[in-house]
């Protein structure tokens, strides 16, 4: 009797696995389960170079445009060092002759990514130097302190809005306008104006 009745625990038990294992295979072939942890290849994305123009919160152009060259440069373990070198062919001072505008994107490995420019007039095919001292950007991670604007009609001119840093970088200030000229061969400083106290400067152009 013993005998019997564990025969029948066995094929019980037996037919109750064979059950089990059908359903889970039924489960996976439906694609039931979640296949945590599994590794699956991908393709790596391909970065495209858009070359458009330095953009501030989103809403800030420097007004170059599209640069007609860029040279990627290569980071430190930081995230610090030239990132790109941006060349843009414009004549400045309408004589016919392409000049060149450079602009250096520096990373520092945190939120303060500067831009520097240099502007060079064509001379009979030698390029020279005719930048001012302070031409570059300050940014920090929610609020720019100092940007620079090149305009090209009607006439070449470049607006740099700055505001010195209080307290900390998100601390407004009152930020001082100041607009350059061409006059001959020189770029010329005009007299500079105070305007309201702000956190980001972008919002003043």
């Amino acid at each position: 009797m013993k005998s019997q009745q564990g025969g029948i625990f066995v094929n019980t038990l037996m037919i109750l696995i064979l059950v089990v294992a059908i359903a889970l295979a039924w489960m996976l072939a439906r694609g039931e389960f979640k296949h945590d942890g599994q590794t699956i290849g991908q393709a790596s994305p391909t970065i495209t170079q858009t070359n458009k123009p330095t953009f501030i919160n989103g809403n800030f152009s420097d007004g170059l445009g599209t640069p007609d060259n860029i040279t990627r440069g290569t980071l430190d373990e930081f995230g610090a060092g030239i990132d790109s070198v941006s060349e843009f062919n414009r004549d400045i001072n309408n004589d016919g002759a392409m000049d060149k505008i450079t602009r250096t994107h520096v990373a520092t490995g945190n939120d303060h990514d500067y831009d520097e420019y240099k502007i060079e007039l064509n001379n009979n095919g030698a390029l020279v130097n005719i930048t001012p001292r302070g031409f570059r950007t300050t940014r920090g991670a929610d609020c720019a302190l100092r940007l620079i604007r090149f305009d090209f009609a009607p006439n070449f001119h470049v607006t740099i809005i700055s505001r010195p840093f209080q307290d900390t970088w998100d601390t407004p200030s009152v930020a001082t306008k100041t607009v350059y000229d061409l006059d001959g061969n020189v770029i010329v400083a005009g007299q500079s104006s105070n305007l309201s106290s702000v956190c980001d400067v972008t919002t003043l152009f």
